[in-house]
């Protein structure tokens, strides 16, 4: 029992000593070693970061403000692509940083899990280290302070790793303080590619006012998202916009109106066309697709009207006369069939 009792308190003694002994070493040695000897100590060690680690620790302890001389060698260790060391270093410090010192720090551990990621070509640790750059970027985005000054930092971070969630806050975070074509472009396409329809509407809308040499294209793209989310009337006033310089959309407008069920407009627009038109063939197509229109919405009385206002060009047109007799016919216009008929006999031979 007595040589027991003596055992545990040597082995007391033992281990008190020991953590004495190290202590008192540690604090002897950063108390006579220059800083650019601790740091070539640090840094020469090739495999057990642990004891560098403990080291430092027990370093901190004993001098706490003394940050300035772990933050130097965080850096050098990363430089030196120890990002094991690194990271070890940043979970110590972080536990004493000032908040001012903590955005420093998280960057610190990005770029050491960026440099460990890039370091192996494991998929599964890739992976893994993925989804601790993931954790880092969540932590910044709910702090404004971690990113308030570095946000196309963060933002370009997030592209790296494809983590687009991240990218597309930073980056519309970016937008609020300028407005960059090319920031504007990639937050079109980033919420695109994340069905984010709120942000794609806004960023194509804010492209249009910036990006202006590429204006008609930035209208295009909203009109096509406008057709695809079910947005009619936002989709008709980007097609009437596009319609007031192209002949193409103009047409489209033309079609899209009779899609729509709203004949008299289309009709119009035909018209617009019509008068427009170089040559006889499109002066024929268009009338024809302007009377056809009111016809689909069974606007007889209309469709006459503008008949009449036209078929005088086109007594000597044989299908036109025949077009015009035909559509009178469908409107119940039997004095109208009549007169083209009359008139139109004085040209044949």
């Amino acid at each position: 029992m007595y040589s027991s009792d003596a055992d545990k308190r040597i082995e007391v003694v033992s281990y008190l000593e020991a953590v004495l002994v190290f202590v008192v070493f540690a604090f002897v040695l950063y108390a006579l070693y220059p800083k650019q000897m601790l740091e070539k100590q640090v840094l020469a060690e090739q495999s057990n970061y642990d004891l560098t680690a403990i080291y430092l620790e027990n370093m901190l302890r004993l001098e706490p403000e003394n940050i300035e001389l772990s933050m130097a060698l965080i850096e050098a260790s990363l430089k030196s692509g120890k990002f094991d060391l690194a990271l070890k270093m940043i979970e110590i410090v972080q536990n004493r940083a000032e908040p001012t010192l903590q955005e420093e720090l998280i960057r610190y551990r990005f770029e050491a899990l960026k440099v460990k990621y890039f370091s192996t070509n494991e998929l599964v640790l890739r992976s893994e280290i993925r989804d601790e750059i993931h954790t880092v970027l969540d932590e910044v985005s709910k702090r404004s302070g971690y990113y308030q000054n570095r946000l196309e930092y963060w933002y370009k971070a997030s592209r790296e790793f494809s983590l687009n969630n991240s990218a597309l806050f930073f980056l519309y975070k970016l937008l609020e303080h300028e407005e960059k074509a090319l920031w504007l472009k990639e937050c079109f396409y980033l919420s695109t590619d994340l069905k984010n329809e709120v942000m794609q509407e806004d960023c194509l809308t804010r492209l249009r006012t910036v990006d202006t040499s590429n204006y008609d294209t930035w209208t295009q793209q909203a009109y096509y998202m406008a057709l695809q989310e079910g947005k009619t009337e936002r989709a008709l006033s980007l097609l009437k916009d596009m319609a007031s310089r192209s002949q193409r959309w103009r047409i489209e407008l033309a079609k899209f109106y009779v899609e729509l069920r709203r004949y008299k407009e289309g009709s119009g627009e035909y018209m617009k066309l019509y008068k427009k038109a170089r040559s006889a063939q499109e002066h024929q197509a268009y009338l024809r697709k302007a009377l056809a229109a009111l016809q689909s919405g069974a606007l007889m009385n209309e469709a006459a009207a503008l008949a009449r206002q036209y078929e005088a060009l086109y007594y000597k047109d044989k299908q036109m006369s025949i077009f015009f007799i035909k559509l009178y016919l469908a409107a119940n216009k039997l004095d109208d069939a009549k007169r083209v008929s009359l008139e139109r006999l004085k040209y044949v031979d």
